[in-house]
C-alpha cells in the first residue's frame, strides 16, 4: 500500500515537471484537431449545387480523416513522432547529469519504482491530452452536424494506434537514453536505433543489385525481410502503408514490451558515475563501434565503386570508409582528438571484415550468378517471361505484387527441365565477349521451390530466341497458362455476365449480342485458341481487338470504388484480354454477335499508307552514313514512299502493327515505320493518321524492293 501511495505522488511530482512539455504538446493538438476543424467544417454549406446531406457527408470524411490512424492526416503523426523523442530523452535527462544521478539516487525509493514512474509519466501526459483533444474534436463535429455514431469508431481506432506507435518510438528513445551518458550521445543513439538496420539492408541490397547480374530484388530475403524491419520508423511506415492488422498490433506490442524489458534491465544495472560518459556501459562500446564501422566501410566502398567502377577503387573505399568512421567514433567515445587513432587492431579487423565482404561480392566467391539446381532439388518452380505485366491478377485498390502473384500463381512441375534449360542459356549470355543478333530481348524472373521448402529466386535479362522452343513447352501448359492469365480460369457464365469487346484503335467498348449462347459460343473458342497460342507466335502477331474476362467479385468492387479514381476505364484495362488475327473461331463467333474484330484497321479505312525507312544506314558505306546524317539534320526524309494503290494498302496492313502494342510486348518491329491516312483526313497530322511499323518478317516484298531501289537511286545520285 506504501509503495502504490509512493508510485503516485512521484508519479505528480513527476508531471509537474513535465507540464511545459504538456503545454506544448496540447497547443499542438488543439491546433491540429478541435481548432482546425472548426475552421474547416463550417466552410462547406448548402447551395444550389449542393444538398445538406453532401455537406454532412463531406464533414464526416474531413473528421474521419483527421482522427482516424491511416496516414491521410499526417500532422498528428508528425506531433507524436516528435514528442516522442522529446519526452524520451527529457524524462530521463537526469542520468546525464552526475549531480541529479546522485540526488535521486540518494533518495530511499528503489530504481524499480523510478523507472516504472519516468516510463509512466511519458506515456500517460500525451495520451490525457490526446485523448482530451480527441474529445473536443468531436463535439467540434457535433456542432458542425456530424454523426458522433459515424466518427466515434474512427477516433477510437485512432487514438488507439496513435498512442501504440507512440510508445514505441518512446520506448526506443528510453533505452538509447539509458544506453548513453551525454544528450548528444543520447541523440546520436537513437538515430541509430531509428536508421541502422534498415539502412543496412538497404546497403546489402545495393551489394546484390549491383555485383549479382542474375539478383531479384523482389526475392524475399533476411535482408528485406527481417533485418529491414528491425526499426520503429519502418513499422510507423509500415503500418500507414499496408494498413493496421492484427499481426502489426502484436508485433508492436511484442516489440514495446522486449524494449521495455531491456529498458528496465539496463537501468537497474546502469552505474551511478556514467553520467558524462558517452557511453553508460563498457560492453557495449565495442560491439556498437564495430557494427557502425564495418557499416561505413561497405557504403565507402559503395560509394567510390559506383562511381570508378574498378577493383582498385572499391578497395579504396572500404579502407576510407573504416578509417575515418573509426576515428569519429573513437573520438566520440573519448571526447579527444588525441584518441583519433586508438585501438588499431579493431579497425584493422574491421576493415579486414569490410574487404573481405566486398570481395566476396566483387569476385562471386559463392557463384552466386552461376547458380541453377538440379532438377531432383527442385519441387516445383515458377517462371515469369516478363511480357504480360498488363494483366490484373487483384483488384486495383488491393496491395499486391503483379510479378509476385505470376510467381506464385504459375507452378510448374511437368516442364522443370525446360525451365532448367532457360536459367542456364540466361547464365551463358551473362559473356559479356558473347555478341547476339537475336530480336526478341526479355526479362526472365525465375523462382525455384526446394524441395526442402527453400525458394531461390533468379533473373536473367536475356533474349528468348534461342531457347524458344523451352519457353513455348511452357507457355502451352494449360495449367501454366491459366495461372499466368487468371481470366482464362473463370467460369463461362462469369465471364458472358461482363463480356464486352473493345477494338484496339479506338480503344471502345462494344455490347455484344444479348442470346447467351452466342456469347458463350465467342467465350469457349477464345479459351481454345488462346490456349494454343505459343510464345514464339506472338513475335508476328498484334492484337486487334480485347475481350473483358473479369470475375463477378472483381467487377462489384470496381463499381463500389469506382468514384475514388478519376481514371475509370484504367481499373479494367488488366481484364480486357487481347484477340489475335489467328484466332479465326473467335471472329467468327464476334461476328455472330454483330461484332467486326479490327474494324478500325480495315484496309479500307485507308486513303494512304506513308513508309519511312528508319536506320538505312545499317545497310551503307561509311561516305553515304554521313550523307544521310547530314540528311537527316536538315529535317529531311530521304527514304520515305507513300503507297495508295488498295491492294498495295491491303498488304501492308496484313503486316501492321499499331505503335501502342501494349498487350502484346513481345511483336517484333522491325525498320520500317508506318503513317497511315484515313480516307476522310485531307491533311497529314497527329490528329488524324495512325502511327505503327511493320512486322519484322512480315514486311511484303515490293517494299523491301522498292526502298532497294529508292537506296540505289541514292547512290546513283
Amino acid at each position: 500500500m506504501t509503495s502504490r501511495h509512493l508510485y503516485f505522488k512521484l508519479l505528480r511530482e513527476d508531471m509537474k515537471r513535465k507540464l511545459w512539455a504538456a503545454a506544448l504538446l496540447g497547443l499542438s493538438l488543439f491546433f491540429s484537431l478541435p481548432i482546425a476543424m472548426a475552421m474547416i467544417l463550417p466552410s462547406y454549406q448548402p447551395n444550389q449545387d449542393t444538398t445538406f446531406e453532401a455537406v454532412i457527408a463531406r464533414r464526416t470524411n474531413n473528421v474521419t480523416t483527421m482522427l482516424d490512424f491511416d496516414g491521410r492526416y499526417p500532422i498528428v503523426m508528425l506531433i507524436f513522432f516528435i514528442t516522442a523523442i522529446v519526452m524520451g530523452i527529457s524524462t530521463f535527462a537526469y542520468l546525464h547529469n552526475k549531480k541529479q544521478v546522485d540526488f535521486y539516487h540518494s533518495l530511499p525509493v528503489k530504481r524499480n519504482l523510478w523507472f516504472a514512474v519516468h516510463i509512466s509519466t511519458g506515456i500517460l501526459i500525451p495520451a490525457g491530452i490526446y485523448l482530451i483533444a480527441a474529445s473536443v474534436s468531436l463535439v467540434v463535429a457535433g456542432v458542425n452536424g456530424v454523426r458522433l455514431s459515424v466518427i466515434f469508431p474512427y477516433a477510437i481506432h485512432g487514438f488507439f494506434f496513435h498512442i501504440l506507435y507512440y510508445i514505441l518510438i518512446y520506448i526506443t528513445v528510453v533505452l538509447a537514453v539509458i544506453m548513453t551518458g551525454t544528450k548528444l550521445a543520447a541523440i546520436l543513439g537513437t538515430a541509430v536505433f531509428f536508421i541502422y538496420f534498415p539502412a543496412v539492408s538497404g546497403l546489402m541490397v545495393s551489394f546484390y543489385a549491383l555485383f549479382f547480374d542474375t539478383y531479384y530484388y523482389g526475392a524475399p530475403t533476411i535482408w528485406n525481410k527481417v533485418v529491414s524491419k528491425i526499426s520503429p520508423i519502418y513499422e510507423l511506415i509500415l503500418a500507414v502503408s499496408d494498413g493496421v492488422a492484427i499481426g502489426h498490433v502484436v508485433g508492436t506490442a511484442g516489440a514495446i514490451l522486449g524494449l521495455g524489458l531491456i529498458s528496465f534491465l539496463l537501468y537497474q544495472k546502469r552505474p551511478s558515475e556514467a553520467a558524462g560518459k558517452t557511453m553508460a556501459f563498457a560492453w557495449s562500446k565495442g560491439i556498437i563501434k564495430v557494427f557502425l564501422v564495418i557499416a561505413f566501410g561497405l557504403t565507402g566502398g559503395l560509394f567510390f565503386y559506383s562511381i570508378r567502377d574498378t577493383l582498385a577503387w572499391l578497395v579504396f573505399g572500404v579502407i576510407v570508409g573504416v578509417v575515418i568512421s573509426h576515428c569519429v567514433i573513437e573520438v566520440i567515445y573519448h571526447s579527444d582528438f588525441k584518441k583519433l587513432f586508438c585501438h588499431e587492431k579493431t579497425m584493422a579487423a574491421c576493415m579486414a571484415v569490410g574487404l573481405l565482404i566486398s570481395l566476396a561480392f566483387y569476385f562471386d566467391f559463392f557463384r552466386y550468378d552461376e547458380y541453377v539446381p538440379s532438377d531432383s532439388q527442385v519441387a516445383y518452380s515458377s517462371i515469369d517471361f516478363g511480357n504480360d505485366h498488363w494483366v490484373s491478377y487483384t483488384y486495383y485498390f488491393d496491395i499486391s505484387d503483379e510479378r509476385e502473384d505470376v510467381l506464385t500463381r504459375g507452378r510448374i512441375t511437368d516442364q522443370t527441365e525446360a525451365v532448367l534449360g532457360i536459367a542456364q542459356e540466361g547464365i551463358r549470355q551473362l559473356d559479356k565477349d558473347i555478341s547476339f543478333d537475336y530480336d526478341q530481348w526479355s526479362n526472365v524472373v525465375i523462382c525455384y521451390t526446394m524441395k526442402s521448402g527453400r525458394k531461390v529466386y533468379r533473373q536473367y535479362y536475356m533474349y528468348l530466341d534461342p531457347v524458344m522452343d523451352l519457353a513455348d513447352q511452357i507457355y502451352l501448359d494449360p495449367n501454366y497458362k491459366k495461372a499466368l492469365y487468371p481470366g482464362l480460369d473463370l467460369e463461362l457464365s462469369e465471364v458472358i455476365n461482363h463480356m464486352v469487346y473493345q477494338d484496339v484503335m479506338e480503344k471502345d467498348v462494344y455490347l455484344l449480342s444479348e442470346d447467351q449462347e452466342k456469347k458463350k459460343a465467342v467465350a469457349e473458342s477464345y479459351r481454345q485458341e488462346f490456349l494454343e497460342l505459343s510464345m514464339s507466335a506472338r513475335e508476328t502477331e498484334c492484337p486487334i481487338g480485347a475481350l473483358l474476362m473479369i470475375s463477378d467479385e472483381t467487377d462489384r468492387k470496381i463499381q463500389e470504388n469506382a468514384g475514388k479514381i478519376s481514371n475509370r476505364s484504367y481499373l479494367y484495362s488488366g481484364y480486357f484480354y487481347p484477340i489475335y488475327p489467328s484466332f479465326t473461331k473467335t471472329i467468327e463467333a464476334l461476328a455472330d454477335c454483330g461484332i467486326r474484330a479490327g474494324e478500325s484497321l480495315d484496309p479500307e479505312n485507308f486513303r494512304q499508307i506513308q513508309i519511312v525507312l528508319e536506320w538505312p544506314f545499317e545497310d551503307l558505306e561509311k561516305e553515304e552514313y554521313e550523307q544521310y546524317e547530314m540528311e537527316a539534320d536538315n529535317d529531311e526524309e530521304p527514304y520515305s514512299i507513300t503507297y495508295s494503290n488498295p491492294e498495295e494498302i491491303r498488304k501492308i496492313m496484313e503486316a501492321f502493327s499499331p505503335r501502342d502494342c501494349t498487350k502484346n510486348s513481345m511483336v517484333l518491329s522491325s525498320r520500317y515505320r508506318v503513317y497511315l491516312t484515313m480516307k476522310d483526313m485531307t491533311v497529314l497530322a497527329d490528329s488524324n493518321f495512325i502511327t505503327g511499323f511493320l512486322i519484322d518478317g512480315k514486311v511484303p516484298d515490293f517494299v523491301v524492293e522498292d526502298f532497294k531501289e529508292l537506296m540505289a537511286q541514292r547512290k546513283r545520285q
